[in-house]
């Protein structure tokens, strides 16, 4: 499970800050991975719809159908079981493509948040981070 981001930043050790936001993003790269793979699948999917389509769509025109107009023709083709099954499929994944970027996103601005974190921490001067963990 991807890690969350603690209420207080501030309250992390340097090391913990930089192993978290070590860990932050492998989580990122392997969500990229996986979105770059659902996509894939998506228009896959999608590919094999068209193709399903155009295939049931000349079936139907080649068949008793005749005097057939294109709307109708369409019609008869969109609720072809087999054109239907291609949809559930093409929707499904296209599903899954949603819902894997929506984690790759929370993962990137985990990551951003991080790397903010870092950086204000390396502009600080070195007396005032002593202050700040020191308290003196």
């Amino acid at each position: 499970e991807m890690p969350g981001l603690p209420t207080h930043l501030d309250e992390l050790s340097d090391g913990e800050l930089m192993s978290l936001y070590s860990e932050m993003v492998a989580w990122v790269n392997y969500a990229k991975a996986e979105l770059v793979s659902a996509e894939i699948i998506e228009e896959n999917a999608l590919s094999a719809l068209r193709h399903g389509e155009a295939l049931a769509l000349l079936e139907q025109w080649e068949a008793d159908s005749k005097g057939d107009t294109v709307t109708m023709a369409k019609a008869r083709r969109d609720v072809d079981p087999t054109v239907r099954e291609y949809h559930q499929r093409h929707h499904e994944s296209r599903a899954y493509r949603k819902l894997v970027d929506t984690v790759f996103d929370r993962g990137e601005r985990n990551a951003t948040v991080l790397s903010r974190e870092l950086s204000r921490r390396i502009s600080l001067t070195p007396n005032e981070r002593k202050l700040q963990w020191t308290g003196a």
